[in-house]
């Protein structure tokens, strides 16, 4: 799949996780990061439905951090020797969960598949 059409399908993706009147922002939010930051999102998102993560209450910003935390220490086996890119991924995908509740739209998402 070529690049740009791949970055398309993932800032569809990730905009339609969204809460419904938070999609649009989400979505310019989105078009800002590259490929690679849309990736690392999308991998976290399809990690967390794979091991049901999401909190039946919505997580407070830290909690959010400390599970960031824990998957990028599970994906490098071990605790990860930071670079500025990984902490940036890192900081990318917890505004992105705190600014648009994706993890509440894809419990609900998830729950009725």
């Amino acid at each position: 799949m070529p690049v740009a059409s791949e970055r398309a399908s993932l800032v569809k993706a990730l905009s339609a996780v969204a809460l419904t009147d938070r999609r649009g922002s989400a979505c310019r939010f989105l078009q800002g990061l590259s490929t690679s930051e849309l990736r690392y999102i999308a991998s976290y998102l399809g990690a967390c439905l794979l091991e049901s993560a999401f909190h039946a209450q919505p997580a407070s910003r830290n909690q959010m951090a400390e599970e960031i935390l824990h998957y990028e220490c599970c994906c490098t086996l071990g605790c990860p020797s930071f670079s500025d890119d990984a902490e940036q991924k890192m900081i990318l995908l917890l505004e992105y969960l705190s600014c648009w509740r994706c993890s509440e739209a894809v419990k609900i998402t998830a729950g009725s598949a």
